[in-house]
């Protein structure tokens, strides 16, 4: 959800029913699942729901031309509306009230590897060809911290890859097998104990894959430069033939995706839906965004700063836990540590 929102944040807008989209998606995947529509078409709706209530949003955004900040609002409300009267009552929906057993793929552990391979090799060309296209010139210096970045990305890519080597080992002989995988601990179970300890969740594999993904959208691709040029100064980039509408418009796409996604992977964690599912987060992701250095007024800002700024909101969270803090505690502490934030990037961006 937060690289969606930084998407946008870059661009000049900003998402306030990012949360209402994801509980509403939540809802589509899980309502389908449970009335007997295949897993992955029950995924695919979910995904759906997601981009076309972002593509309300865009819509809504270049055709009034009133600021995303209210248009967002009131779709916040209406969206939420949905699911307060789809789930009405205040009820949950599970999905073990209508089946004991998780949903199962049967796939190819050869076509597994054979796609995580094809995946890290691209990334891994993309990225090492960006850093050495970047460090021929060291007197660009957002060129050389573009390059260092796309390494921390290639490292974290590394580690995906390593990873699936030590599970291709753990199959063995299976590996020509077919093999039946939950659904739900596909996206989001856990990671073997003898590899990581037991602690971690497959989600963390994804996370990592999107951070690179969307890393490399917009530092390397001609749509990432239109985003930082449809942020910075709207009417020069339309001077220059950017069509800073549509950017505005799929961006509020991506965000409603990504929002989706976030939302069927706690689906599979926690296998239920509640009305109220997302509530809140819109203004968290903002924050994390923020954290990370992305501008509220638009033209600045990187994937892995929000990263960083998510990682450090989720630190805070499991701190103020172990000490015994009230979970209400938790919001104030984001909230000073939100205003912290804009006043940095104020003062540095005045020096500049």
């Amino acid at each position: 959800m937060a690289i969606g929102v930084t998407l946008l944040m870059i661009s000049g807008e900003f998402d306030l029913s990012i949360g209402s989209i994801m509980g509403v998606a939540s809802l589509a995947f899980l309502a389908a699942a449970v009335n007997g529509v295949h897993i992955l078409g029950a995924a695919a709706l979910g995904l759906l729901t997601g981009c076309g209530l972002g593509l309300i949003n865009g819509l809504l955004l270049v055709w009034t031309r009133i600021p995303s900040f209210i248009i967002t609002l009131g779709t916040m409300l209406v969206f939420r509306a949905i699911a307060l009267t789809a789930i009405s009552g205040g009820r949950i929906i599970r999905y073990a009230d209508y089946s004991r057993t998780d949903p199962t793929l049967t796939l190819s552990p050869l076509l597994l590897l054979a796609g995580a391979l094809a995946l890290g090799a691209l990334t891994l060309w993309m990225s090492h060809h960006s850093i050495v296209a970047n460090l021929r010139s060291f007197r660009n210096r957002p060129a050389l911290r573009s390059g260092f970045v796309l390494l921390a990305l290639t490292g974290l890519n590394l580690l995906i890859l390593y990873l699936v080597f030590a599970l291709v080992q753990q199959l063995g002989q299976r590996l020509f097998e077919p093999l039946e995988i939950s659904f739900f601990h596909l996206l989001n179970g856990r990671l073997p104990a003898d590899l990581v300890g037991g602690n971690y969740r497959l989600s963390i594999i994804w996370w990592a894959l999107l951070a690179i993904l969307f890393s490399l959208l917009l530092t390397q691709t001609r749509y990432g430069n239109a985003i930082f040029a449809t942020g910075g100064n709207s009417m020069a980039a339309r001077a220059q033939g950017i069509k800073t509408d549509r950017i505005r418009v799929l961006n509020f796409v991506l965000a409603g995706g990504l929002a989706a996604l976030a939302g069927i992977i706690q689906v599979a964690r926690l296998k239920s839906v509640d009305p109220l599912r997302g509530q809140g987060l819109e203004l968290e992701v903002i924050a994390a965004a923020v954290i990370g250095g992305t501008l509220l007024s638009g033209g600045y800002g990187s994937i892995l700063g929000t990263l960083i700024g998510t990682t450090l909101m989720g630190m805070l969270r499991t701190g103020l836990v172990l000490l015994s803090v009230p979970a209400n505690a938790f919001r104030g502490a984001i909230g000073a540590i939100l205003i912290a934030a804009v006043v940095i990037n104020a003062l540095f961006r005045r020096q500049k």
